[in-house]
């Protein structure tokens, strides 16, 4: 009996441990023999503008902040907008817009996996040349393959009254590179914390035992 009592004691830790390394080791492990199918961003259009209007790095990694910007002629884009919905069959929409669309737009980034500092629809920043700038500062969280989605908030007027509508600009899928190091000071502590909650554990089991024999 005190055999097993002092094997326990002593195997504790170690599965403990084990139990929170062992998975992420293995994973590590597998990319690193596998290697992982990279590719650069690619920006599919949803709405009748060039791909050129963002901006983003060509690489992504974990944990490390970069920007995205969305250049548009708002003027421009809406008369577009118009006149394809002027052309359009009865019954057909782009992506459900009807009515006539004004140029003042708002502009929101979405994307799990991201962390973005000033999410939700944004006002519009007018450039030197006389189009609208958003930015936004975006710090990915979780690597491999990710998207991105920018909406654009328009107004558009029926025949009895204005209503509101979001609609996807485009579409961004990236790969976010993976940063052990980071990872590592951000969720090392775990580890450390994980290690001390077993030591603890162990002194209070042989507290206990010493105060039963």
């Amino acid at each position: 009996m005190r055999k097993f009592a002092i094997s326990f004691n002593m195997l504790l830790p170690a599965l403990m441990a084990a139990l929170l390394f062992i998975p992420y080791a293995m994973n590590f492990l597998a990319h690193a023999m596998v290697g992982d199918k990279q590719f650069p961003p690619i920006i599919m259009m949803k709405l009748p503008v060039e791909s050129t209007v963002v901006t983003l790095p060509a690489e992504v990694v974990q944990f490390i902040p970069f920007d995205i910007t969305l250049q548009l002629d708002t003027n421009a884009l809406a008369k577009r907008i118009n006149d394809i919905i002027a052309k359009s069959p009865h019954g057909v929409a782009m992506q459900g817009i009807s009515g006539k669309v004004f140029a003042s737009m708002q502009a929101e980034i979405t994307g799990d996996g991201f962390h973005i500092d000033n999410p939700g629809p944004q006002a519009q920043l007018f450039s030197n040349h006389g189009e609208t700038l958003w930015s936004w500062k975006i710090t990915p969280l979780t690597p491999n393959r990710q998207a991105l989605t920018l909406r654009l908030h328009l107004t558009a007027t029926g025949s009895e009254h204005e209503s509101q509508k979001i609609v996807d600009v485009a579409e961004i899928q990236t790969f976010v590179q993976k940063n052990p190091a980071e990872w590592l000071k951000r969720y090392g502590i775990w580890f450390v914390a994980a290690g001390l909650l077993a030591i603890a554990i162990r002194r209070k089991m042989r507290q206990a035992k010493n105060q039963n024999l």
